[in-house]
């Protein structure tokens, strides 16, 4: 059975992963395309349509890669509330003193929240390329504004996620 405070830490990392995919800033060099690994900075909301429905929303701060990086969610008062590095073979996810460790970013992201993700697939949206990730979907079209949105419309679980970019 799962308790409030597990759905509450499900829900947070959910969010916090796709913050991955694409609430953050992108702090870009003259040609933004090209970089593999990248820092970006901003706010991110997410909406899962489960029973009861659940929503998030934080601050980030994402530097790396889907192969070696790092995510910080925190709070709008700048209180941290969690932290997961990761690189090839391990991943770590830091909250409130307590660390865990998994094999692998895709691994975390699976435990915590129960479900696959694009990883590398948010990573590649938030370098503005329009990367295919059923059954996630990607609209980049106020990107160059610092916007981005991802729907899940797969059951059981639709989502949405709203991202704004820090300039």
């Amino acid at each position: 059975m799962t308790t409030p405070l597990h759905r509450a830490l499900r829900t947070f990392i959910f969010f916090a992963i796709f913050l991955i995919a694409g609430c953050a800033s992108v702090q870009r060099a003259e040609s933004p395309l090209t970089q593999e690994t990248t820092h970006w900075q901003g706010r991110l909301a997410l909406k899962v349509l489960s029973t009861p429905a659940q929503a998030f929303s934080a601050n980030f701060e994402l530097d790396g890669s889907a192969q070696a990086g790092s995510l910080t969610l925190s709070t709008a008062l700048g209180s941290t509330l969690a932290r997961m590095q990761w690189s090839p073979g391990m991943a770590v996810l830091q909250t409130s003193g307590e660390t865990r460790g998994f094999g692998s970013l895709n691994a975390m992201v699976k435990e915590i929240i129960g479900t696959d993700l694009p990883v590398a697939g948010l990573f590649s949206w938030l370098q503005g390329n329009n990367t295919t990730s059923p059954p996630w979907e990607a609209d980049l079209s106020d990107l160059a504004n610092g916007r981005l949105t991802a729907r899940r419309m797969a059951e059981p679980n639709p989502a949405e996620l709203k991202i704004l970019l820090d300039r």
